[in-house]
């Protein structure tokens, strides 16, 4: 093999292997339901439509960079939580939310097991730094995160 096409191979093969990484960590949560349209004009990063969604505490929804925590009863904003669903470790999508331990797991696809609380603060290292912070805003049974 001449030493031209060893570096072009090499290259190639490189470059499958860090699209492979990359995709592999932006792999995150669940999207089975389709998110409403947010209103026109607005920042919202997470619109749900409360009459059907995350109807019980615990149930949670991973979507455009939100991890969003159904931690009380009633629609109201204090029912909520919403952060970055951006692991702060290696950047990869948190996992899960356990409702037994009430922490944020960063398990997979990292798998380095960081925890956060639903503050977003840092349970569980690795991570070192908290999750940050979405407004949550309720009107009637829309939810909206910006």
């Amino acid at each position: 093999m001449e030493r031209r096409d060893f570096v072009s191979n090499l290259g190639l093969t490189l470059a499958l292997a860090c699209t492979a990484g990359l995709a592999a960590c932006s792999k995150g949560g669940s999207n089975d339901n389709p998110t409403p349209t947010p209103p026109a004009g607005g920042n919202a990063k997470l619109t749900l439509n409360l009459a059907s969604d995350l109807p019980n505490v615990g149930d949670f929804k991973i979507s455009n960079g939100v991890i969003l925590i159904r931690t009380g009863s009633g629609n109201t904003a204090s029912a909520f939580t919403a952060l970055s669903s951006t692991c702060t470790h290696q950047g990869c999508t948190v996992a899960t939310y356990n409702t037994s331990s009430k922490l944020i797991e960063c398990n997979a696809p990292c798998g380095h097991g960081s925890r956060y609380t639903t503050t977003g603060a840092v349970n569980t290292g690795p991570a070192t730094a908290a999750l940050s912070a979405f407004t949550v805003k309720v009107d009637g049974n829309v939810l909206t995160v910006s």
